[in-house]
């Protein structure tokens, strides 16, 4: 009778086996082995292992890419790395593991069912969030696609494999590296597989795969609606540039336009994180599923506007002071929905470095309350005195109108801003 293989201890806590975990398939295509964090503890947990071998310079540069990418990172839908260990010419990545299963196991399983199109916005918000917050790190993946997606029960869905990901070190500057087209190039953008001859910008490279994983979701096969040999699958991607992107199963036309603009074929016109993040569609359903968390996320974006305008010209102390008052109640409120590392982490600390740098006390909410409206009508008072606001006024009045109501959309209009201010904050 065959004994079972006791696990090895890499050290105090860490464990790992030989058993390999078949649905997880690296980057690189090496594997995962079952492992244990807490490891002989009541704590114990089990976890993935991937094993780098650090003998050869290849693979050694390969393996500290990834260990840079994989220290840096922290967000809710990305697999945590518990620890990385290097010990005898090997590094040990430990990661977050519990019986999830893949997209691509889902994709395969439901293949021929109907699905339902609220999963496949749950996905894209997810991922776009996700995507949005690894732009703000200068990360990207290059190699999104459905077996390196995990789904636990939750409903949470986790990048999980880091291996081909980079940081990108210089933003005004697009680093071309040739990267070995494996499994997964049906996911990948005309641009990373060398159909569009330019400068590939990876961070639209990721919003191309999620975009092809989101299609395939949604409609259960890919754009071409056949079935193709690799030779032919240049041919197929590049008439998507002038092919209008045919949806049968998605009926939902917002839906459909979000896939659409991830599907740019022209890198250039392809949007951002960022840009999707900003989208009324996506804005609106961000608000409902978790109010509290998208309304942080507007706010990180008026504290960057803050900090760009403060750049351009010296602003207010009073206006300035009312700016931080509003934001950082809210934040400091709603601080265990925000995660480390992320933009808003980020955004909150520079406020708390602005307070103890300059010595701010909070206001009272009654203090809060005066300033706002005393402002307001500081430039209602300006516009009908002159007829007009100049563009830093105008920005300035924009702004305050977003931090108090930041899930509302504005007019640029001047004269419109003047009247959804009387009417709708100055009213005793």
């Amino acid at each position: 009778m065959a004994t079972k293989q006791k696990p090895i201890i890499i050290e105090s806590g860490y464990a790992y086996t030989k058993t390999y975990i078949a649905n997880l398939k690296c980057q690189d295509n090496s594997s995962y082995v079952l492992g244990y964090i807490n490891y002989d503890t009541p704590q114990q947990q089990t976890c993935a292992v991937k094993i780098n071998d650090l003998n050869q310079e290849e693979t050694r540069s390969t393996a500290q890419r990834e260990k840079d990418v994989l220290m840096r990172v922290s967000h809710k839908n990305i697999a945590q790395t518990y620890k990385i260990i290097e010990k005898d010419d090997k590094m040990y990545i430990f990661k977050e593991y519990d019986e999830q299963i893949t997209l691509k196991t889902i994709l395969t399983k439901f293949k021929n069912s109907s699905v339902d199109e609220r999963d496949v916005l749950n996905l894209a918000i997810q991922l776009i969030h996700c995507l949005n917050y690894m732009e703000s790190q200068s990360l990207t993946n290059r190699d999104l696609n459905p077996a390196n997606i995990l789904f636990n029960k939750e409903k949470v869905y986790k990048i999980f494999d880091f291996g081909s990901s980079k940081i990108i070190e210089d933003d005004n500057k697009q680093i071309l590296q040739s990267m070995a087209v494996g499994f997964n190039e049906f996911f990948m953008s005309p641009q990373m597989l060398g159909i569009d001859d330019q400068e590939i910008n990876y961070y639209k490279s990721d919003i191309w795969s999620l975009g092809m994983i989101l299609y395939y979701f949604g409609e259960n096969q890919y754009p071409w609606r056949k079935d193709i040999q690799n030779n032919n699958l240049d041919e197929e991607i590049e008439k998507m540039k002038d092919r209008p992107l045919v949806f049968q199963r998605i009926k939902n036309t917002q839906l459909q336009n979000l896939i659409r603009k991830m599907l740019t074929y022209e890198q250039d016109k392809r949007p951002y994180a960022k840009q999707l993040i900003e989208d009324k569609y996506i804005q609106s359903q961000l608000a409902q599923q978790n109010p509290q968390e998208a309304k942080l996320e507007l706010l990180s974006g008026v504290v960057q506007k803050l900090n760009g305008m403060r750049k351009k010209y010296e602003l207010d102390e009073t206006y300035e002071e009312l700016i931080f008052n509003l934001i950082i109640r809210f934040f400091t409120e709603n601080k265990k929905f925000i995660n480390k590392g992320s933009q808003i982490y980020q955004s909150y600390h520079n406020l708390l470095d602005y307070q103890m740098f300059n010595k701010k006390e909070l206001w009272l909410n009654f203090k809060i309350q005066y300033n706002t409206k005393r402002q307001l009508m500081n430039y209602v008072y300006e516009y009908k005195r002159q007829l007009k606001l100049n563009s830093y006024q105008q920005q300035e009045l924009l702004l305050l109108l977003q931090t108090i109501d930041c899930q509302k959309t504005f007019p640029d209009n001047t004269q419109q801003l003047i009247e959804i201010v009387e009417k709708q904050y100055l009213v005793d």
